[in-house]
């Protein structure tokens, strides 16, 4: 499977669904794991790599958001609110509060506003720009393995 396939598939596919669905946290969730994919293209190292987490989503997050993502993850904090809190715990950390009618990445009471609506749209841009910059070898292509077609029933 190409890198492309791979992740309009699992990434993009995926959290459609269950954005279409209203399951909001599910869909950060996968679009939080799509980040650090991304970020696993500017690195030589195969993608199931150990400890790469951080440094693959900040590296995806200044190449291919820019602007207020990198500007609110210059400390790491939105990979600690997505990726640590979320993620691994379920919880937003007190610092994270999703909305869909608020404006995405406001901040208010020291909180980062996130709205799951706009996080995809700005992933699925992320994905077009990766797309665009593995044909012009700006992001290294990875080996997708071929069992992950077993897994695409599943979505």
């Amino acid at each position: 499977m190409e890198p492309q396939e791979f992740f309009n598939t699992f990434i993009i596919k995926q959290s459609k669904k269950l954005i279409e669905n209203e399951s909001y946290i599910a869909a950060i969730i996968v679009l939080t794991i799509g980040v650090e994919v991304m970020g696993g293209f500017f690195d030589k190292k195969p993608l199931k790599s150990p400890k790469q987490s951080k440094a693959r989503f900040k590296t995806a997050i200044e190449k291919l958001f820019g602007g207020k993502y990198a500007a609110l993850n210059r400390d790491d904090s939105i990979y600690e609110l997505l990726r640590n809190q979320l993620i691994h715990s379920l919880t937003t950390g007190g610092k994270l509060h999703l909305s869909i009618e608020k404006p995405h990445l406001s901040e208010y009471n020291r909180t980062i506003i996130f709205n799951p609506k706009t996080f995809f749209e700005d992933v699925n841009k992320a994905y077009i720009k990766l797309s665009e910059m593995l044909v012009l070898n700006k992001a290294f292509s990875k080996r997708i393995p071929d069992t992950s077609i077993e897994l695409a029933h599943f979505i």
